[in-house]
């Protein structure tokens, strides 16, 4: 069961128009790509995606992109399947109770699911965010679950004290059983939570000392008689997983601890992670990308995009981008465009002082996320030279432009004139 994600504020205005899972990544994929794909090549074909927010992007691409799943993937039955559990009115749960308050409530509207004759023979439950970036081999977490003969069984990754602020630390003991757990720490006894990481991830002294927490990844595998238990009678109103039910029964059930020690990030940082296992999404017959006369370095780029005479370094181009002679761009990210809009068009556009699809000539742009469809005119400057933090809403930027954390974020749909200075 993939958890679809609730309104993923701190990315505004990217979750203006989407879920966090439908998020953009790497020029191609969204973030839901990623434990679906985890999932399909670990051969796990049983799948359902919980849904809340802004679901119709998300639910369009999954429908896309994974219909190869159901029914002829996998097994000789061909009885694959992965699909959208949206938070909806229904008899029990009406009014605020059809929404969703939390992971553990989102999995409790669906027990019914679990405990009916479709997964009669199913002995264990794999939850997973969707928001995630990491790779991870599910039938390993499984087998160590089940050899461990675990309650629950907690992925765990290793982390700084930054991250485990933000996350669940557990205390484990030398065989990785959990004696404690806590959800985001305050600063003040986060450092009685430390411990040496190095044999249970393997790390290097040096990365032990530097991540000396052991956190939970959000990722859990319970035995479905126990998951049914806890939902249904143990805690009737809990809401999530990691705030009111896993704190509470550490000592009760046999709660276990896997380590991965690969890359994980469980917010929206672009990072790139090699493997020769697929990664899945929806295919979209583009033509090839066409390079004019430009330098291109450290630079992912989309089918069907554009570039001419111009300097893109450390930036992701999704497909269907035209960037116009000219521009200088570095340290951005730009989501894809519906169309590959045609050059008598763009022609046309310029001709009636309108703005095309893409960025226009002469134009810099700097540590910057452009959103969907994003048109920026001629000779704009996308600095933020003053060096904002923070910046948006009723301020001077201009309409559709805020700054988050220092980057300088363009909306879905944005229009930006000539000459538009951030």
């Amino acid at each position: 069961m993939i958890l679809g994600g609730g309104p993923g504020s701190e990315l505004r205005p990217l979750t203006d128009t989407r879920a966090e899972p439908a998020m953009p990544f790497a020029g191609l994929f969204r973030l839901i790509d990623v434990p679906l794909s985890n999932c399909i090549n670990s051969g796990l074909n049983h799948i359902y995606v919980l849904t809340q927010y802004n679901v119709t992007s998300l639910n369009r691409h999954l429908s896309r992109a994974y219909s190869f799943v159901n029914g002829n993937l996998f097994t000789p039955s061909h009885d694959g399947f992965v699909d959208c559990l949206n938070a909806t009115q229904r008899p029990g749960h009406v009014k605020l109770d059809a929404w969703y308050q939390g992971t553990a409530d989102a999995v409790r509207h669906y027990l019914e699911y679990l405990a009916g004759p479709r997964h009669a023979a199913a002995e264990d439950v794999l939850i997973l965010a969707g928001d995630q970036l990491y790779r991870m081999d599910f039938a390993d977490l499984i087998n160590y679950h089940r050899s461990r003969d675990a309650d629950i069984t907690i992925a765990t990754t290793p982390a700084d004290e930054d991250h485990a602020l933000h996350l669940g630390i557990l205390g484990v003991d030398e065989d990785m059983n959990v004696q404690h757990f806590e959800e985001k720490p305050p600063e003040a006894t986060l450092h009685t939570m430390s411990m040496d990481t190095s044999t249970c991830f393997g790390l290097c002294a040096s990365d032990a000392e530097e991540k000396p927490y052991v956190a939970s990844m959000g990722i859990y595998v319970f035995k479905k008689r126990v998951l049914l238990e806890l939902l249904s009678r143990q805690f009737p109103a809990a809401v999530d997983f990691s705030r009111d039910i896993l704190p509470a029964v550490v000592g009760e059930r046999s709660i276990a601890a896997y380590p991965h020690a690969g890359y994980f990030e469980d917010t929206l940082k672009l990072r790139l992670f090699e493997g020769d296992l697929p990664m899945y999404t929806e295919p979209r017959t583009l033509p090839p990308t066409k390079i004019t006369d430009s330098t291109i370095q450290d630079t992912l780029l989309g089918d069907g995009s554009r570039v001419v005479g111009s300097t893109l370094r450390g930036c992701v181009i999704g497909s269907c981008t035209f960037i116009d002679r000219g521009c200088d761009i570095q340290d951005t990210i730009v989501f894809s465009a519906d169309e590959v809009q045609p050059e008598r068009d763009r022609r046309a556009k310029l001709a009636a002082g309108a703005v095309p699809l893409g960025i226009g000539a002469g134009s810099q742009v700097r540590r910057a996320i452009l959103d969907r469809n994003v048109r920026v005119g001629r000779r704009a400057r996308l600095l933020n030279a003053a060096g904002v933090r923070e910046g948006g809403g009723r301020s001077a930027l201009p309409r559709g432009v805020v700054i988050r954390e220092g980057i300088i974020c363009v909306a879905k749909n944005a229009v930006l004139p000539d000459d538009t200075a951030v």
